[in-house]
């Protein structure tokens, strides 16, 4: 999907060979795509005297300050991409001439014209900062060869405080969560820290093992996902400022849906809580968010062939996991069999939070009803206007604002964790 579905704006850090005056201020222009104009802002300042930050806005798509990435000037020649997450490596190459800025920009193999116009001096981007009396140190979960870089979040005092481990959605997320200009993870370990509750985060193993991942036989979710949220839990259990009987786990999307294993794995565990976690199979998950996309007729009937492949019987260890949905390997969906997460986690008889953004997208009001149906005596709250990353959002989600900058998780949601925590 092109970036013409919402507002963005792009920082980065840049090499630079020559000074990069001529390209610092604030630009607007468009990017021409076939029979309309996109309309972009983007705001280039100078860090020291070889580097710059860059920041991009599309209002179209309510996507702002969104960082850029591998900014490079050349002379007049200029280069500078969207941030990894956006799909189809957004790029843009150009010349500065003077006051304009020419050149093409280039998404999933298209490649439209676009220029730029100075039209005014840098806007200042404010950036966040640690909360006061919050501190942080680096840790480290497991050991070789999966061991993960991590960071334990205090709050003021001496302790021994209330804790959580964040265990991430789907994907290579690093320890924020980062998706664009988006830090759940970081907004919620740091809101979590200012109410008392100290948090354990970490780099998910396809993020920082992500090729021996991929050369692993018999990948499954356990792999992914739940071997190393024990391990935190364990660890967390045995940090001298921590309460080892008092450690909780909040699992994010495909981390809420794992929330029934990890339980079934770590008894030490005080309560969980799911954040937008599916209740539902994966694959029809998967097919769910594909079809609300609009996707052709023929590319939603091979989506509908790779998930009845998926559900078949005669599905076996030996499938080439190029022919399965995403490329996931067979173990993977065959270990999930028989895998019900509401009743996995109901079955822990442990105390449970089950949350929701009524304006997601990927996860939605049907996966929350199940859980309310499905495990009655947790704890279940929605929120209007909020979408997967539980961060406000007017009118219907499109998953384009997540790369926006400025925005954070909700602080209705930080408080309901930080309350529920506290009375458990």
């Amino acid at each position: 999907m092109f970036l013409i579905n919402s507002a963005l704006v792009i920082a980065a850090q840049v090499a630079l060979s020559v000074q990069p005056a001529p390209a610092v201020g604030y630009w607007e222009g468009a990017v021409h795509l076939p029979g309309a104009d996109l309309a972009i802002q983007i705001n280039l300042l100078r860090v020291n005297d070889k580097d710059l930050q860059g920041y991009i806005s599309i209002p179209a798509q309510r996507l702002k300050d969104s960082k850029l990435e591998d900014i490079v000037l050349n002379l007049t020649e200029i280069s500078f991409r969207m941030a990894n997450s956006i799909p189809g490596n957004p790029t843009f190459k150009g010349r500065v001439e003077g006051d304009t800025i020419k050149g093409d920009f280039t998404q999933s193999g298209h490649t439209f014209a676009f220029d730029l116009k100075r039209v005014g001096d840098v806007k200042p981007i404010a950036e966040a900062s640690l909360p006061k009396g919050v501190a942080e140190r680096a840790i480290t979960v497991g050991k070789s060869p999966w061991e993960l870089p991590g960071t334990l979040t205090l709050p003021e005092g001496k302790g021994p405080f209330m804790a959580a481990v964040l265990v991430h959605g789907s994907g290579p997320n690093d320890r924020d969560e980062r998706i664009g200009d988006s830090y759940t993870f970081r907004d919620i370990a740091w809101g979590l820290a200012e109410n008392g509750i100290a948090v354990l985060r970490y780099d998910k193993r396809t993020f920082v093992h992500g090729t021996k991942c991929a050369e692993q036989k018999n990948f499954t979710l356990n792999d992914e996902t739940v071997d190393d949220a024990v391990l935190a839990v364990k660890l967390a259990s045995q940090i001298q400022e921590i309460n080892s009987g008092k450690v909780f786990v909040i699992g994010h999307s495909l981390g809420g849906y794992a929330l029934g294993r990890i339980a079934e794995r770590e008894p030490g565990a005080a309560g969980f809580v799911s954040l937008a976690g599916a209740a539902r199979p994966l694959e029809d998950l998967i097919q769910e968010q594909l079809s609300s996309k609009g996707l052709p007729e023929n590319d939603m009937k091979k989506v509908n062939e790779l998930v009845a492949k998926v559900k078949s019987k005669d599905l076996t260890a030996d499938v080439p996991a190029s022919e399965l949905l995403f490329g996931t390997p067979a173990s993977y969906w065959l270990d999930l069999r028989g895998y019900d997460p509401v009743a996995a986690l109901n079955s822990s008889k442990r105390p449970a939070l089950i949350l929701q953004g009524e304006a997601d997208i990927q996860v939605t009001m049907t996966d929350f009803d199940l859980w309310k149906k499905g495990f009655p005596k947790a704890e279940h709250k929605s929120f209007p206007k909020l979408n997967h990353l539980f961060m406000p959002v007017e009118g219907k989600s499109t998953g384009m604002e997540y790369y926006a900058a400025g925005q954070s998780v909700d602080a209705n949601v930080i408080r309901t964790i930080a309350a529920w925590i506290k009375g458990s």
